[in-house]
């Protein structure tokens, strides 16, 4: 053992006297670290979106709506912000008149439609309204963008005229190939009216109701953008 002891030394100092540096002993079984390059995953592709404008009446307008809820707070798959064409107390006639600017922000996309409270409560028959109504579709047409029919919301005061108005807009949409978005059936009661606790006054949803129409929104809206035409139960 002694004698071992020497030669290690002398093979040292050898190395030294030579202007090297000693030899580090190798110890069995160590590794030299090799650093490990972690992998970055690529970026995932952005989801596709389509413009989606409203042309619309005050249901789409006040601060609490379906549509702010949605579309307005990028909550809907596949969908982007088109235009807001929203005009509160408008009839369909007057509501004609953003036409331009709703087809032109949906860039050949589509534009949700809904009109007819204001055309009911001025006296307008149901089937007059629809008559104003699809010539919305067709100037949604006219200029390259896809309508969508946005049912009409309940109303205490014209309730059964709702229900035949809805009757008309959802035969027309279904013979003419446009899809429905229903945001009635969620809040309205068996005579058109709104179920409890969703309006506060009569005419327009509360926090409630428009959040129960916005969830159907998330739901129905999805699919027609990816050309399924479904919709909830018949209207009645």
């Amino acid at each position: 053992m002694a004698a071992a002891i020497v030669v290690v030394a002398a093979a040292s100092s050898f190395a030294l006297m030579m202007g090297g540096e000693p030899q580090r002993e190798l110890v069995e079984g160590s590794v030299r670290h090799i650093p490990v390059t972690e992998e970055v995953a690529a970026p995932a592709a952005p989801t596709p979106t389509v413009p989606v404008s409203v042309l619309s009446d005050s249901h789409a307008y006040f601060a609490e709506s379906w549509w702010r809820q949605t579309v307005v707070a990028n909550a809907v798959e596949g969908a982007s912000l088109g235009a807001f064409a929203s005009q509160p107390g408008a009839v369909a006639a007057t509501i004609a008149s953003g036409l331009d600017e709703a087809t032109a922000a949906a860039q050949n996309g589509y534009v949700l439609v809904q009109a007819g409270t204001n055309d009911l409560r001025a006296g307008r028959s149901p089937a007059q309204a629809a008559a104003d109504i699809q010539s919305l579709w067709a100037g949604v047409r006219e200029r390259g963008s896809t309508p969508i029919a946005v049912l009409v919301p309940p109303s205490a005061e014209v309730g059964a005229e709702v229900i035949e108005l809805n009757r008309l807009l959802a035969g027309a949409a279904r013979a003419d190939g446009i899809a429905i978005l229903d945001v009635y059936t969620p809040v309205a009661d068996a005579g058109g009216g709104w179920q409890a606790g969703m309006s506060d006054d009569g005419t327009h949803a509360n926090l409630a109701g428009a959040s129960l129409q916005a969830n159907e929104v998330i739901a129905q809206l999805p699919g027609i953008l990816a050309g399924r035409l479904g919709q909830l139960a018949p209207v009645p």
